[in-house]
């Protein structure tokens, strides 16, 4: 069986890339600007192919891939930082993010953010980019928060995962699978 691919935005040293690959996805290429977080993928993982350009500056549309996932610059959301949310340019980078999946059009989107963005605004933020991923086609399933310490990551931040699916595949989220991982999840400690 052939497997999953991805493309990876704002790949930082790797981190969420390497999950994906751990979980049986392909790394089809990552994208990162900085020089220092490159030096350390090209070490790492000196098979990935490397976009080494501000995502702005790169067309997605003639890429094909099954996921795009991206740690969207998560500064402007975190409770260290002035919560500027979409009023700091670190913030608007959510929007490139939606743009490369609009260009790509992969089955899932995954977008990972700090817990912050859910209260952000009073919740406004978080509204606003579920709004934007269902105008270009995606319905984004319940967001919940995962502490990485539960999966075998030593550290105890509070990662909040956007998860989109294309409207064309159809998954019942309110079905029993899901209210049973969820439950699972949840009573395990996970979510």
């Amino acid at each position: 069986m052939e497997k999953f691919t991805v493309v990876e935005l704002f790949a930082g040293a790797g981190g969420l890339a390497l999950g994906l690959e751990n979980a049986g996805l392909k790394t089809k290429f990552l994208n990162e600007i900085d020089k220092d977080c490159i030096k350390t993928l090209k070490k790492n993982r000196p098979d990935w192919k490397i976009i080494n350009s501000d995502v702005k500056d790169v067309n997605f549309s003639e890429i094909e891939s099954d996921v795009v996932s991206g740690g969207f610059p998560c500064q402007a959301f975190s409770y260290a930082g002035k919560k500027l949310g979409l009023e700091d340019a670190r913030g608007t980078l959510f929007y490139e993010f939606a743009r490369v999946v609009k260009e790509v059009q992969p089955a899932i989107c995954i977008g990972e953010n700090v817990r912050g963005l859910l209260s952000h605004d009073k919740g406004k933020t978080l509204k606003g980019m579920i709004s934007i991923l269902d105008e270009i086609g995606y319905k984004v399933v319940p967001v919940e928060v995962l502490k990485a310490i539960n999966f075998r990551v030593p550290q105890k931040r509070e990662r909040l995962i956007l998860v989109g699916v294309r409207k064309d595949i159809d998954i019942n989220y309110e079905s029993e699978i899901f209210k049973n991982l969820f439950s699972y999840l949840k009573f395990n400690n996970l979510l």
